[in-house]
């Protein structure tokens, strides 16, 4: 079984897939860490019940209030030139809280790995299709709007990278 922090890498890193969870933060309120583990369990033949995506929901609010959603305010603010302030210490500073975002990210999806109330009992479901509701039932939980267009083509994209392979656990 891969990692769920290197196969998101992996998997963020491929053509499209970056761009279309950037729209799902920014455009449709979703947590990202939290749909790329929902699609992550479903490659691991595991089926996210409403109990488990509220669970992982709740640790992803949580953390993201505390800690992700600060430092990203903070990281966009300093996108602007600052009056006074070089323009390269600015940056610095913005490669660092960057750097502190990213590793707040990590924390978080190893918290979300971490969780054990993943029912396994429905592995041999057709992949996408366990991958797709497993992708819905977490946005359902992050909240009260479920861009089903966007998250069904996120699956699209994620299946041509070749990232809905099955893994099992061993």
């Amino acid at each position: 079984m891969t990692s769920f922090w290197n196969w998101a890498v992996a998997a963020y890193g491929a053509d499209g897939v970056a761009a279309q969870c950037l729209n799902l933060q920014d455009d449709h309120d979703q947590c990202v860490p939290l749909l790329l583990w929902a699609v992550w369990v479903g490659t691991n033949g595991g089926k996210l019940s409403a109990e488990a995506a509220e669970e992982g929901a709740d640790m992803a609010r949580s953390w993201s209030e505390a800690v992700v959603e600060p430092l990203r305010i903070l990281r966009k603010r300093l996108r602007k030139p600052l009056s006074d302030i070089d323009d390269a210490a600015r940056e610095r500073i913005r490669a660092q809280v960057k750097s502190v975002e990213l590793n707040s990210e990590r924390e978080l999806m190893t918290a979300l790995e971490a969780l054990s109330i993943i029912d396994f009992s429905e592995a041999k479901q057709n992949l996408t299709t366990l991958c797709t509701d497993n992708l819905v039932a977490a946005a359902k939980a992050w909240g009260p709007k479920v861009p089903r267009p966007q998250l069904i083509s996120l699956i699209g994209t994620l299946s041509e990278g070749g990232f809905l392979e099955y893994t099992p656990a061993s």
